[in-house]
C-alpha cells in the first residue's frame, strides 16, 4: 500500500507543520521497561478527512494512526515510526492495546515457530511445499497449544516424540 502510506504519512506531516494542537488532542503515551530496556510509544490519531484519496479503498475507516516507538538499551536505541488505518474513530488509547495486542499475538507465534519449530532454517522453496509446510507447522501449533498441559511448546513437542499416547491426545484431543 505504499500510495496509501505516502498519503498517512504526508497528511501527518501536515497535521505537525499545520495544527499541531490536533495531534495533542488525541495523543497517547506509553512507557514501560523490561529486561533492561526502556520502551516508550506515542500514539497519534487522525480522523481521516477529504484529504485522502487512497482510504476509499478501505470500506469503514474513520482514521490513521501514527505509531512512534523509541527503545533504548544499555548504550543502544533505536526508533522507528509505523501507520494504521482504523474503522475506530476516537479513543487513542483503546487503539493502542489494539495494536498492542497484535503484535503481541504476532510476536509470540513467529519466535515459536522460529525457535521451536525452526521454521526460519527450512530451505524448503519448490512449489507449494514452502507453504504446506508452513499451514502444518500452525495447525501443529494450535494442537499443542491447546493441549491441557502445562508444559511448554517444546516440552511438549518432545514428550509426544517418546510417548504414542501423548502424541494421540495432541493429535486426536484428551
Amino acid at each position: 500500500q505504499g500510495k496509501l502510506l505516502a498519503e498517512i504519512e504526508a497528511y501527518f506531516h501536515k497535521c505537525y507543520r499545520d495544527t499541531p494542537e490536533l495531534l495533542k488532542q488525541n495523543h497517547f503515551t506509553e512507557l514501560d521497561g523490561e529486561h533492561g530496556r526502556i520502551n516508550e510509544r506515542h500514539y497519534r490519531l487522525l480522523p481521516i478527512t477529504n484529504w485522502f484519496d487512497e482510504t476509499a479503498k478501505f470500506v469503514g475507516s474513520q482514521a490513521v494512526v501514527e505509531v512512534t516507538r523509541m527503545r533504548e538499551m544499555k548504550n543502544k536505541s533505536s526508533h522507528e515510526t509505523s501507520y494504521y488505518i482504523t474503522s475506530l474513530a476516537s479513543d487513542v488509547e483503546g487503539i493502542a492495546g489494539y495494536i498492542r495486542k497484535h503484535w503481541t499475538i504476532e510476536n509470540s507465534q513467529h519466535w515459536v515457530l522460529d525457535v521451536t519449530f525452526k521454521e526460519d532454517d527450512c530451505k524448503i522453496y519448490a512449489d507449494d511445499g514452502a507453504k504446506n509446510l508452513a499451514t502444518i507447522r500452525r495447525k501443529v501449533l494450535n494442537l499443542i497449544k491447546n493441549h491441557s498441559s502445562k508444559d511448554s511448546v517444546a516440552d511438549k513437542i518432545q514428550r509426544a516424540c517418546w510417548d504414542a499416547k501423548f502424541r494421540a491426545e495432541i493429535l486426536f484431543g484428551e
